[in-house]
């Protein structure tokens, strides 16, 4: 979607009174598919354009039964021949470049829980740089994602098992083999409520609690800031392509690797995701696998000029 023009002159995507708060909607039908976090990981940390999988749409039907292999006494107790009916079905399979570099996550899913029903009504929506909303549609039909199980004698379905059961194995031992969380009792300490538990209570509820958990939110992201080795910084969206390449260089000055989420935090939320991916494929490379898996790193002629400028 163009933004409107700026009566003022500005530039596009410019906040201005005929463009905030402007909506663009739109009556298209959209389905919400649940994603196993997973999969949804790893197809939110691959860069855009990347090929995720295939969508494959099994149509269903009726197989009829052959009456003339059926005994003669069978035949006559029976007024119309058997029938199998089918359900058609929704099958994902994950694309092969992204499974090689994922080594761990399944390749074959399903769509299962097709429903009609909504939890109230859902639309879809976008912020605009320049102020403005635009409505993507109403969400018609929910579902969900679940690794199809590999039954079967073929190559793929063994691999996409195998491939599942090392994810619930790692799975396993994360949670629990590797676990330093240790319990040690204290039979003369009174019972006391978390600080957690404290903090939520005293939020409360309504319009107030909901700007007291926006301003934790906001403290909570400035804490994390400080361990990337960034000043802390505050103020309004980066804009613009110039802007948003310019804060990406002076990141990678700070640190080599870095993923998008990373970006976004260290910038204090500033730098706009859809921009920043964009510049990222022009001025870094992505590593889908090794020790730095799903992080973007400084082409090589970008970082003599970042090394000349910080020596002059």
């Amino acid at each position: 979607m163009s933004s409107s023009s700026n009566p003022s002159g500005a530039g596009a995507g410019a906040v201005s009174g005929q463009t905030y708060g402007a909506i663009n909607a739109s009556t298209t039908d959209h389905w919400m598919i649940r994603l196993p976090n997973r999969l949804a990981s790893a197809w939110e940390d691959a860069p855009e354009g990347t090929v995720l999988g295939t969508l494959t749409f099994t149509k269903g039907g009726t197989t009829h039964g052959n009456s003339a292999e059926q005994p003669t006494a069978k035949r006559q107790k029976t007024n119309a021949p058997s029938s199998a009916p089918s359900s058609s079905k929704i099958s994902i399979t994950l694309d092969p470049a992204l499974a090689e570099s994922q080594l761990d996550l399944p390749v074959n899913y399903s769509l299962e829980a097709m429903s009609k029903k909504t939890n109230g009504t859902l639309h879809p929506f976008t912020r605009n740089a320049n102020g403005g909303v635009s409505i993507h549609g109403l969400v018609s039909r929910t579902a969900s994602v679940q690794v199809t199980n590999g039954s079967g004698s073929n190559n793929a379905n063994a691999s996409s098992d195998a491939r599942y059961r090392n994810l619930l194995k790692n799975r396993l031992l994360d949670t629990s083999v590797n676990s330093k969380r240790f319990v040690q009792p204290h039979a003369d300490a009174a019972p006391q409520a978390s600080k957690a538990a404290t903090f939520a209570a005293s939020l409360g509820t309504g319009f107030g609690g909901s700007v007291a958990q926006f301003g934790k939110k906001v403290l909570d992201a400035k804490e994390r800031q400080k361990g990337f080795g960034v000043e802390e910084v505050s103020g309004p969206p980066i804009t613009g392509a110039d802007n948003v390449r310019s804060k990406l260089f002076e990141l990678f000055s700070k640190r080599v690797f870095w993923s998008v989420k990373d970006l976004i935090m260290a910038s204090g939320g500033r730098l706009p995701e859809k921009e920043t991916r964009e510049i990222l494929r022009d001025i870094a490379d992505y590593h889908r696998q090794g020790e730095h898996r799903n992080m973007w790193e400084l082409k090589g002629e970008f970082k003599s000029s970042i090394a000349a400028d910080s020596n002059s």
